[in-house]
């Protein structure tokens, strides 16, 4: 129960709403109402991440990440412990990240080998990239992390999502622009903040910024997500049994339009 009551208060402080950041990106006609810029999936857990914070002290692994704000770098104490930053070492062992780039690629053919190897292994969520594909200037940021390189986010990612609990299912791939291309997936699963929960199904849109002065190789990352309502996300953990059915993936319509 001081558990639950800490997780309500905490949750007070992590979330000023569904509206309180600008969306920015060409992508804003796939949500019909107000999609926000990812708040950052640790921020979404902070409630119950700061709460379990005086229960499980983690020792943090030394990324190369730059946090925003105090309660994303509170939270990422709980994330990222050195056992599961020695499961990703050796869960990605097999990953070459010096591996020949390959350059030249429309944004249409990057399109479709992006949307293979996502289908193929979803590395949004196990971290097993294609590192071939990514610029060696590539960054990820949100407003609470940002960070330079395919393998530190392969690695973050790792360590956020619980393997073989959480789930990455892709609706669908497309080039939106001349250097953009767009990714709308499925996410939902258990997150390894404290002892763990589930998020329930979201649907998330990537945007994969290309650089023809790169070789047109992918050169930024950017995630963005309706932000679930904090006390749905409680419920959602709290009563299993009341859970509603999934639908197929294949159901899922995808929002996309190609460029012209």
């Amino acid at each position: 129960m001081m558990l639950l009551l800490l997780c309500m208060f905490t949750s007070t402080l992590a979330f000023k709403g569904p509206h309180s950041l600008a969306f920015k990106g060409p992508h804003s006609m796939l949500h019909a109402t107000n999609p926000v810029i990812e708040p950052g999936r640790r921020d979404v857990c902070s409630l119950f991440g700061l709460a379990t914070l005086a229960l499980l002290p983690h020792r943090a692994y030394a990324g190369d990440e730059e946090y925003k704000d105090f309660a994303t770098k509170v939270s990422s104490k709980l994330l990222t412990s050195a056992e599961m930053a020695a499961e990703s070492r050796d869960a990605l062992a097999t990953v070459d990240w010096g591996a020949p780039k390959v350059t030249g690629l429309s944004t249409e053919e990057m399109a479709k080998r992006i949307d293979a190897g996502l289908r193929r292994e979803c590395w949004f969520v196990t971290g097993r990239s294609l590192p071939e594909l990514f610029s060696n200037s590539f960054t990820f940021s949100d407003p609470q992390v940002s960070l330079n390189g395919i393998e530190e986010y392969s690695r973050g990612v790792r360590s956020f999502y619980k393997q073989g609990s959480a789930v990455g299912e892709i609706v669908c791939t497309a080039a939106t622009a001349s250097d953009t291309i767009t990714v709308v997936w499925r996410n939902y699963g258990t997150v390894n903040i404290g002892p763990g929960f589930d998020l329930a199904p979201y649907l998330v849109t990537t945007i994969l910024k290309t650089s023809a002065s790169d070789g047109g190789l992918i050169v930024k990352q950017e995630d963005a997500f309706e932000v679930p309502d904090k006390l749905d996300l409680l419920k959602y953990n709290l009563f299993k049994s009341k859970r509603p059915a999934l639908p197929p993936i294949d159901s899922v319509a995808c929002p996309l339009q190609q460029k012209a």
